[in-house]
Formats: structure tokens, sequence, C-alpha cells
């Protein structure tokens, strides 16, 4: 019995992870490319360097465009200013995180 029910729900959530975003709009995709990661790893020390940033990531822009995210403590003229626009031709967004801290109890990478 057990077996009925969860071979329909495994079925109906693989199946629905399958659909197509409605037209016009862009899937995001779940893992970044490795070829995106490789740049933001090869530039993160310059950039965690940047007063005010506390961390980078990859991302994506609304349209889905995959992205380096800097993550700063507040938005200022001279992190806008360091921050470059775009590294190896991908697009960098700035975003306001706020402090970031690590948890109680919790270890680093």
């Amino acid at each position: 019995m057990r077996m009925m029910i969860v071979l329909p729900l495994a079925a109906l959530i693989v199946c629905g992870g399958c659909k197509k975003p409605p037209s016009g709009e862009r899937s995001v995709p779940v893992v970044p490319s490795s070829e995106i990661t490789q740049v933001m790893d090869a530039h993160v020390d310059e950039l965690m360097a940047i007063s005010g940033v506390v961390g980078v990531a990859v991302g994506a822009l609304d349209d889905g465009t995959p992205c380096i995210l800097v993550l700063v403590e507040k938005s200022s003229a001279g992190i806008r200013k360091s921050v470059p626009r775009e590294i190896e031709g991908y697009p960098v967004k700035i975003v306001v995180s706020g402090e970031i801290r690590p948890m109680p109890g919790g270890s680093a990478r």
C-alpha cells in the first residue's frame, strides 16, 4: 500500500519540475555554470578587499542572466565606484545584504 502512494507522489513531483515556464518568462538555472563560478572564484579576494563588501556569490539578474553578486553591508558612492560593472564578460550586481555574521556553533569552510 505504501508503495502505491509513494510512486504517484514521486511521479507528480518529477513531472511538476518538468513544466516549461509561462511564455515570455525565462527559467533560471538552479546550479550555476562552472565557468561563472571559476570567474567569481578568481576575483573573490579583490572584491572582498573592497571596504564594505561582506560577500560574493553567483546569482541571476531579473531576466535570468547569470551574474556575480557582490554583497555589501550598505550602499555608498565609494562602493558603487569600486565594484566593477562587469567581470570577464559577466555582469556584476551589488546587493545590500547588511552585516553578515557567522551563526553560533557554525563552522567556516
